[in-house]
């Protein structure tokens, strides 16, 4: 069926009723409701205004205490625009009725155009209904560390619409909100990184745990980035490939694990190299 063949006859429902308007009763009805407008539009203006700033003044304090600046403010934007328009609607509302206008047989012939409109734009409040979740709820901030649709990356921004994420190649990925099924955020609690050393003589094992157990017995100390001592296990056998060797865990603060991971490794390295202990890759 030919989409706009199918928008003309949306519109037809509505022309008609628009047809049958006395719009010269309506013009006289301005001129003597003139001054009833005049006290509605000002009392609708206080009301904005007034609703507005409670708004506003709720999330300040919203933030002061859960110091969610990034999710807050895009919450504020939405429930600012959902205010402002309310607001409008009973605006034009009041002020259509007061000049006569049947406002609600105008609403009744307009319901197949605003059909017609909503299986255009289905994909867009889609888009805003699972956005408004994510917001509150809390899935996501920006500076979180995630994956996404097999994406790895740093959230960017949070909008009604779509989420920005920076990918570790650099690549800024623009994800819709309703595509968004799956959420790993590895910025929420401690993060677990694993390190494993394949160590070239396996009867040097157990030396060479003991001597990584007594110098990495300090290592949650040399850095407010480790939350835990690490756990040394040997030996044991690398899943993929099936070597042999010592495998360490420790727990870092979220977003540092690459960091704390090359740290640590290169620690473990120097202390095996001076015992001329050799690692393979």
């Amino acid at each position: 069926m030919n989409f706009s063949l199918f928008m003309g006859a949306s519109f037809e429902p509505l022309k008609s009723e628009l047809s049958k308007i006395n719009w010269e009763r309506i013009g006289l009805n301005f001129l003597q409701h003139f001054l009833q407008i005049i006290l509605i539009t000002i009392f609708f203006w206080i009301l904005n205004r007034i609703g507005k700033r409670l708004i506003r003044n709720s999330f300040e304090r919203r933030d002061l205490i859960e110091n969610q600046s990034a999710r807050s403010q895009t919450v504020f934007a939405v429930t600012n625009n959902i205010f402002k328009y309310s607001v409008m609607f009973f605006y034009i509302y009041s002020i259509l009725s007061n000049l006569g206008v049947p406002v609600g047989t105008l609403i009744a012939g307009a319901g197949i155009l605003s059909v017609a409109i909503g299986l255009g734009t289905q994909g867009i409040v889609s888009d805003i209904i699972n956005g408004l979740t994510i917001l509150i709820e809390g899935q996501l901030r920006v500076g979180d560390s995630v994956t996404i649709q097999a994406i790895d990356g740093t959230v960017i921004s949070i909008g009604l619409r779509t989420i920005e994420l920076r990918a570790v190649d650099g690549t800024l990925h623009y994800l819709p909100n309703r595509s968004v099924s799956t959420v790993s955020n590895h910025s929420r609690g401690t993060q677990n990184v694993s390190i494993f050393l394949h160590i070239s003589d396996a009867f040097e094992i157990d030396h060479a745990k003991d001597l990584l157990r007594d110098q990495l017995s300090n290592l949650k100390s040399a850095s407010d980035k480790i939350k835990s001592t690490p756990v040394i296990q040997a030996p044991v056998i690398e899943k993929n490939r099936g070597y042999l060797g010592i495998q360490i865990s420790f727990k870092v603060k979220p977003g540092y694990q690459a960091a704390m991971q090359t740290m640590v490794l290169d620690r473990c390295l120097k202390i095996l190299s001076k015992e001329n202990l050799k690692i393979e890759n």
